[in-house]
Formats: C-alpha cells, structure tokens, sequence
C-alpha cells in the first residue's frame, strides 16, 4: 500500500510542476470553468422565470445538483480522461507492454499515471456552489445526511470510473477509439439535471439502473437535502461494489487477450 501511495505523490508532484510550466493554459482552463457556470445558472434561473419549484426542486436545491455535476465533471476531466484516454495510444503504439513490465497492478498505472491539474477549477467552483445552495436554501445536513453524502459520493466517484474503465476496454480489440471519450461525456451530460426532470418513466429507470447517473449527482443531492435513505445508500454501495468488480474483471480478461496478441 505504501508504494502506491508513493508513487500517486510522485505521479501527481510532477503533474503539477509541469502545469504550472504553462500558467497560460492552468488560467485559461479556469476562465473557461467559470464562464460555462455562469452560464449554466443563467440557464437555470430561465427555468424558474415563472414558478417556484420544478417536479418538487427548487432554484436553491437545483444548484446544489448542478454543484455535485460540476464537481463529478471535474473528477471526470482531472482523473479519468487524462488517463483512459491515453489506452487506445498505448495499444496501438505498443508501449502498453512497457506498462505491462512495471511491478505495479497494471490497472492502477493506467487508471492513476496522470492528472489534469488544470482542470481543478471544475471542483472548486462545483463546492461552492453547494454551499451556496444549502445555504440559501437553509439547509443544514445533520451527520446522518453528511454521512449518507460521503457515501453516496464515493460510490459516485467508483461507479464513473468503472463504467469508464469497461466503455475503454474495447481498445484492446478495436485499436483506433480516440473519441470514446465524447460519449461517457454525454453520459455525464445527463446528470446535469434531477431524476425527477425527466418525465418519462422509462428513461428515469434507465438513468437509475441501466446507465446509473441518477448516483452521481440526484442522490447525492438528495443526502444533503434529507430527502435519502438507507435503502438508496446501500444500493449506490452495491451497485459501485459489482461495477467495480465487473470492471476488473474485464481488465484481467483484456489483459489476458493483449498477451496472447503481443506473443
């Protein structure tokens, strides 16, 4: 455990001293970040023109939401981009045998190697416009509802890395998938709204159980607002615990293939 957490200080102490190479971009990237939130809360403020709650959300509980989006959007953007996307160069180059001969798990290199510090802004601006939320709203979470948050966030944070880990993957058979990262975006893009916005059944059933975004920023929400169980906090930690374990499990099988391919 100690050499992982070595060697995340290492990767990151030198991600971040190469950022900051280019200070140009780190303040572009957070200009950018800023000006997409202005102009989503523009967007939302439209919505509440002419009433005061939408399907049970008001213009307070709805930043919130838009807070977690903007926050998991950020993780997105800082951990997982940066790194599943360099997958498909990895195979096709064929440096992913170098990876390969690392005496490290071969998923925790490829999932972790870099991060993209100038996209931190995303985060930051995500936090708070949480509190911001809650406190307009005034609402203060107890510990249950903190804890019920922590939960649903982590499991967040577990279930959108493995559907990222398994929509990469198929780089190992299908070489050139350089844009497959435009789709887990419109995935995300999804989350950007309550469940309850979308008024058909049948698409909240499949935001909820078949593409799970309903996790990353509905429930979460819900937590800090006191509207969540335990029922819906147990099965966010479920369904974050098979995804993971599905994911895995499909690395070690494209690992399997790899090595056959490269022998």
């Amino acid at each position: 455990m100690k050499i992982y957490l070595r060697l995340l200080r290492i990767f990151y102490t030198n991600a971040l001293m190469s950022e900051f190479e280019y200070r140009l971009n780190f303040w572009s990237n957070i200009g950018m970040s800023f000006f997409w939130l202005i102009v989503s809360i523009f967007s939302i403020n439209i919505f509440f023109l002419h009433t005061q709650t939408i399907a049970g959300w008001n213009y307070y509980n709805l930043l919130v939401v838009l807070g977690l989006f903007f926050a998991m959007n950020g993780y997105q953007q800082m951990v997982l981009q940066p790194n599943l996307s360099r997958l498909s160069e990895y195979v096709r180059l064929g440096t992913f045998d170098y990876v390969l001969t690392k005496p490290v798990n071969s998923q925790f290199f490829i999932s972790l190697r870099n991060i993209g510090i100038n996209n931190v802004s995303d985060p930051l601006f995500g936090i708070g416009l949480i509190i911001y939320g809650l406190y307009q709203s005034h609402n203060t979470p107890n510990l249950l509802q903190v804890l019920f948050f922590i939960l649903l966030m982590i499991s967040a944070m577990i279930i959108l890395y493995s559907l990222n880990l398994i929509i990469h993957i198929p780089t190992f058979w299908l070489v050139n998938l350089d844009q497959i990262d435009i789709l887990t975006t419109r995935l995300l893009e999804t989350a950007r709204f309550p469940l309850a916005f979308y008024q058909n059944p049948l698409l909240r059933n499949l935001l909820t159980f078949v593409i799970p975004v309903a996790f990353m920023t509905t429930f979460p929400a819900q937590a800090l607002l006191g509207r969540s169980d335990w029922p819906v906090v147990l099965g966010a930690v479920l369904l974050a615990s098979t995804l993971f374990t599905l994911s895995a499990a499909f690395w070690r099988f494209a690992l399997i293939y790899y090595s056959g391919a490269s022998s």
